[in-house]
């Protein structure tokens, strides 16, 4: 489907991270088993040739032991930048999952719903299990193969019959992960489930706890939890079981490979075709191979979790499209009928509104922090059911407009805004992603951001940092209100956006705002008492 998530479309934007992240892993892997492979051969070769008085002073010792100086620096350095690299290429995949729900959301009818903590939950534990797909699973893959097959094709060179014989026991030991895979995928991805119902019946009763001991639902509640542990555990024992009989098998496999290579290779030193140093250096590269296929025995089961992890994802829906109208023509007019909000299960409500605004009005909404301001505007923005009263835009009551329509010409600014660890260019466009370089300019000169950006090295390419930290406070509060200006909303519900602005700024971009939106209605919540304009409407809330 169009709007499903891909790791891989994410992923490639960085693929120069990824792409060093699985050098650097290759060189480390191949460097352990270089390094096992040369110092065996060279302790053997030292110790013959200091049997042999004769050509003990000719042996070459500067050669073998700067080649393994050279294994054992690369072996750690390999690793250590390895891990860097492939750290921060996760976590710039982190930043594009990010980025992709929140242009999803935007694009659709999601809102905030009673069950907003449930779904932050779900998105926190399963974007981080997806980083089991391109470190667990592509990356181990990726570097058992090729330095598997580089290690077969050297060994063909040097003596093929020994390298027929590997290739024999390689291909019997890449059926372990496949057999694996058969019987423990399943079950992998039911452990996944059980997890989650797990916490979902361990977190929702204790959120209720009083009213369940009030009314004696507590010990089932207990009891139900205590089942699906039970179920948890036995199938994670089972797993668990699976995993270490891979392992097992892997080990087993691996070691019978290495007598059989070493009885062949004794018939070989019998005939004098290899020497006894390049027998024990070919014995010594086995050893190094564990580390490459170890790996492998859990592979199944970080397939399960990534792939169940998508799923979930995937099936995290925006809300459906309701309403019945799907356009707003003509004028836009904004009537507040006998208008209460509040928020599902709160002890007050604000008062009662009444007002009738039409494109080019101003309303100010003032009262202390507390009164209600938030939840008007969230009441107007159609986040809010009205706890009384209608709300009618163009003579319909809002809630009969689709979610789209209420998006397309509804925006709100509300006191948290989010900013991406992106040029400031690219956050202003998820408002609007044809919107111009010049309509960029205009509206962050409307917010009065002019000065600033001209001062800015990079201009509108100008990285903003994750959560907007490269920005003040102030800043930040503007460049998303620029961003809401490029929306071009009919209706455009500002909460708080002059905290920490000084007097003339203040003045500059009201009057920047009055300008710009003089087709729009303009509703603006404060605390802070200001001189207004004669034709602008007011109203002072309190609660109820």
């Amino acid at each position: 489907m169009k709007n499903q998530l891909k790791l891989v479309a994410l992923m490639r934007p960085h693929w120069r991270w990824w792409l060093l992240s699985l050098t650097l892993g290759t060189l480390t892997l191949a460097s352990i088993m270089g390094l096992l492979t040369v110092s065996g051969w060279f302790i053997t070769a030292s110790a013959l040739a200091g049997l042999q008085l004769a050509s003990a002073g000719s042996f070459n010792y500067f050669g073998p032991a700067a080649l393994i100086r050279f294994f054992a620096i690369s072996r750690t350095a390999g690793r250590y930048f390895e891990r860097l690299s492939s750290h921060n290429a996760i976590l710039l995949l982190l930043q594009q999952l990010r980025l992709w729900f929140m242009q999803r959301f935007l694009a659709s009818a999601f809102r905030p719903s009673s069950r907003s903590a449930d779904l932050l939950q779900r998105l926190i534990t399963d974007i981080d299990r997806l980083d089991q797909w391109p470190l667990r699973l592509v990356a181990p893959l990726f570097w058992t193969c090729l330095i598997s097959s580089a290690w077969l094709v050297a060994l063909w060179l040097w003596q093929p019959q020994l390298a027929q014989l590997a290739l024999f026991y390689v291909l019997g030991l890449l059926l372990v992960p496949v057999l694996a895979l058969f019987l423990g995928y399943k079950g992998a991805c039911s452990l996944v489930k059980l997890a989650s119902k797990r916490r979902q019946e361990l977190v929702e009763p204790l959120s209720a706890l009083t009213m369940l001991q009030l009314h004696q639902g507590w010990t089932a509640a207990e009891q139900q939890w205590l089942h699906t542990e039970q179920q948890y555990q036995q199938l994670l024992w089972r797993q668990q079981l699976l995993e270490l009989s891979c392992q097992f098998l892997l080990l087993s496999g691996l070691a019978l490979m290495s007598f059989h290579l070493l009885i062949t290779a004794l018939a070989l030193v019998a005939e004098q075709q290899i020497s006894v140093a390049a027998l024990v250096a070919m014995l010594m590269s086995t050893f190094a191979l564990p580390e490459l296929w170890l790996p492998l025995a859990s592979l199944y089961r970080h397939l399960a979790d990534s792939a169940m992890a998508k799923q979930r994802l995937n099936q995290i829906q925006p809300e459906a499209e309701t309403g019945t109208y799907c356009q707003l023509t003509g004028p836009i007019t904004l009537e507040l009928q006998q208008l209460s909000a509040a928020y599902p299960g709160a002890l007050q409500r604000t008062m009662a509104v009444d007002c009738s605004l039409k494109a080019g009005d101003l309303l100010w909404l003032q009262g202390p922090s507390g009164v209600g301001k938030s939840t008007l505007l969230s009441t107007l923005a159609g986040w809010l059911t009205p706890a009384s009263g209608r709300v009618l835009v163009n003579g319909q009551d809002l809630q009969l407009y689709s979610s789209f329509t209420q998006r397309q010409h509804i925006g709100l600014l509300s006191q948290q805004v989010s900013l991406f660890n992106m040029t400031l260019a690219a956050n202003l466009r998820l408002a609007r992603a044809q919107a111009s370089d010049k309509e960029l300019y205009q509206a962050l000169a409307d917010v009065q951001l002019t000065d600033w950006l001209t001062a800015l090295p990079q201009g509108l390419e100008t990285p903003l940092g994750e959560y907007g930290v490269a920005v003040s406070g102030g800043q930040a509060r503007r460049i998303a209100l620029a961003r809401l200006l490029l929306q071009n909303c009919s209706i455009l519900l500002l909460d708080e956006p002059l905290v920490g602005l000084d007097s003339s700024t203040i003045q500059k971009l009201l009057s920047a705002l009055r300008q710009r939106c003089q087709q729009q209605i303009l509703i603006i919540a404060s605390h802070q008492p200001l001189a207004t304009e004669a034709s602008s409407h007011q109203l002072r809330l309190k609660l109820l």
